[in-house]
């Protein structure tokens, strides 16, 4: 997809071996840049109730769509972070140091990408948890190309130096050195967390974790979310009053 929100067929997946620069398959984009109404309008409402309106609408099984909780937001007191993923591998080994083609191959995919954009990169190494595969200098770069994220069941670092940068974080953990990593594939599918995850799909992130959001859902999500927020809060404000019993709170939810 290029920045004035045409639709590309795919983004080049390179292999991140600075002596190679080989080309591999080309991934496919899914979907379409979506208007900004939506965009603000999802910035406005948390996570989980993004999830709960998605599950009124029907639209997927309750078991799908979102990324398991071994993936945590570094910087859950910011407001949701949303955007379309690009998707990457990362990997480590020991050996010769990689050099920066992958990198470089993920930011030409980044400049071609609608803002906002998130970088979503899995960890397909055989040392989990023994490399940092984001830190300042990915986030500087890639938030000046539109990306407002990154998104990885692997680790990252320079947390404090992040912070002031406006740009999300979401991580398994962190790990203090960038060892030997690279990136490739950059535009084929990942999964993260047991959540399959596709360059162009639409992600809605904050302190509970990330919902992938189907296009399908926008022009009902409103309603939906408004529905969530009044079964939700005249439950709890049922909970919350003299009159509470567990018979009525069943009633109320439909419970037989």
């Amino acid at each position: 997809m290029a920045r004035d929100g045409t639709m590309r067929t795919g983004t080049t997946a390179m292999r991140g071996d600075a002596d190679s620069g080989e080309q591999m398959e080309r991934a496919t984009v899914t979907g379409e840049p979506v208007e900004a109404s939506d965009l603000a309008f999802l910035r406005s409402v948390d996570s989980p109730t993004v999830a709960n309106a998605i599950e009124l609408l029907g639209l997927r099984d309750r078991t799908e769509g979102f990324v398991g909780g071994q993936v945590r937001c570094l910087y859950p007191e910011r407001p949701p972070t949303v955007g379309y993923a690009l998707t990457v591998a990362a990997q480590n080994a020991p050996g010769p140091v990689v050099g920066m083609v992958g990198f470089w191959a993920m930011m030409d995919a980044l400049e071609r990408m609608p803002a906002p954009s998130v970088i979503v990169a899995q960890d397909r190494s055989a040392t989990p948890g023994r490399y940092a595969c984001s830190g300042d200098v990915m986030a500087s770069v890639a938030g000046r190309l539109g990306a407002v994220g990154f998104v990885t069941d692997g680790m990252v670092r320079d947390i404090d130096q992040v912070r002031p940068l406006g740009f999300a974080l979401f991580a398994a953990g962190l790990c203090v050195s960038h060892a030997n990593f690279w990136l490739d594939e950059i535009g084929a599918d990942v999964v993260i967390a047991g959540q399959p995850v596709r360059t162009g799909d639409l992600l809605h992130g904050d302190a509970n974790g990330i919902v992938v959001v189907p296009r399908a859902a926008l022009p009902g999500l409103p309603d939906a979310v408004r529905r969530v927020r009044e079964q939700e809060g005249e439950l709890m404000a049922f909970a919350r009053s003299e009159a509470f019993d567990l018979d009525g709170a069943k009633r109320m939810t439909g419970y037989r």
